[in-house]
């Protein structure tokens, strides 16, 4: 379930069932329905907190609202940049999921045209390439996928993607 800012703020959510099993796209085993994500209570499921400022590194602040922080503070121009998480509540500078593992997110513009990024080892994903606005976005991964049926006009994924979520986002960016 992938809510958030954008040009609208009544959504839905299309998660597949995992490939298998059923149960909300979480990863459900013998028909049984997984538990829901976004209920979870908050937790670093890392361990891993980013402690190194602003420093221009790829794996810097998880969490933050990448696009307004790299605005104010002079860094890379990026169009669409985010983190996804393991779990929905995950706090600021708390590293999300490894992209590693097969996770991808895929913006596909206005015009048709898809940009698919992989999260990094902190699950921060960025890209400077231009995107027709407005865009769709979805997560994917081991046969399962989160998608955004609302379609957004801003990049800044956590500026809505908070721990608790704003402007309608549920949480977190979730891995599904």
């Amino acid at each position: 379930m992938i809510a958030g800012c954008g040009t609208d703020t009544t959504q839905s959510s299309v998660v597949q069932p995992p490939v298998g099993g059923s149960g909300g796209g979480s990863g459900g085993t013998g028909g049984a329905a997984a538990p829901d994500p976004f209920a979870a209570a908050p937790t670093c499921t890392s361990g891993l907190t980013w402690t190194r400022n602003n420093h221009g590194s790829p794996d810097m602040n998880p969490g933050r609202a990448c696009l307004a922080c790299h605005a104010t503070d002079h860094g890379p121009s990026l169009t669409i940049a985010g983190t996804v998480y393991p779990t929905a509540h995950e706090p600021d500078l708390c590293d999300g999921a490894d992209g590693a593992a097969g996770i991808l997110i895929t913006i596909v513009g206005a015009d048709g045209q898809a940009v698919t990024l992989t999260p990094n080892e902190a699950g921060n994903f960025d890209s400077a390439a231009e995107v027709a606005l407005p865009y769709q976005a979805k997560v994917s991964y081991m046969g399962r996928e989160r998608a955004m049926d609302v379609k957004q006009t801003s990049g800044d994924c956590n500026g809505c993607h908070t721990q608790t979520g704003t402007n309608s986002a549920p949480g977190r960016i979730l891995r599904p």
